[in-house]
């Protein structure tokens, strides 16, 4: 009875440690379009066409996401012309949409940016808060998932773009 009873406790603590971890790398990312703040649409396929994509899941009330996002922010204006692409996504919603704009100009952020405000596109990606940041490779496969954000993790970051990228002066 006691050992039957601690397999299944076992059982729930393993099933239960791999619904926390159960994110997509190794899998392939779900596509998606979505409006952007500028008022057009993106879609994810055809923006790997170019290269990797870093997805980043965000919001404007978000404090862990305003620490991380001029680091990303960095890292797209360094690698863009190289085939990157970094895509933000703010998961405002209806009522606080109409602050992501603004705070992206006034951070002068370069990255593109869409508006997933019923945090759909978020789910798809087996996210449940942010930051809930998702590297895409070409062949369409998710790459890492980074949750939260841990200053440093963006040198991390970097060096796993940087390792998807062709050399510098290939193609060109």
């Amino acid at each position: 009875m006691i050992r039957t009873t601690l397999l299944t406790m076992l059982l729930i603590v393993a099933i239960a440690a791999s619904g926390v971890a159960a994110d997509l790398t190794g899998q392939k990312a779900p596509d998606f379009t979505l409006k952007t703040v500028d008022g057009g649409n993106v879609k994810l396929s055809e923006l790997l066409k170019d290269g990797p994509v870093l997805l980043d899941f965000w919001a404007t009330w978000c404090q862990p996401c305003k620490q991380a996002l001029p680091h990303l922010d960095r890292i797209y204006t360094t690698y863009k012309d190289r085939g990157f692409t970094m895509l933000g996504i703010s998961i405002d919603n209806t009522r606080s949409v109409s602050k992501v704009r603004p705070y992206v100009r006034g951070q002068g952020f370069e990255f593109p940016v869409g508006l997933d405000t019923d945090s759909e596109i978020l789910r798809k990606f087996r996210g449940t808060n942010v930051p809930h940041t998702v590297l895409v490779g070409t062949d369409g496969m998710v790459k890492n998932v980074w949750i939260g954000y841990h200053p440093g993790e963006e040198d991390e970051i970097e060096a796993e773009i940087v390792a998807l990228l062709p050399a510098e002066g290939e193609g060109e």
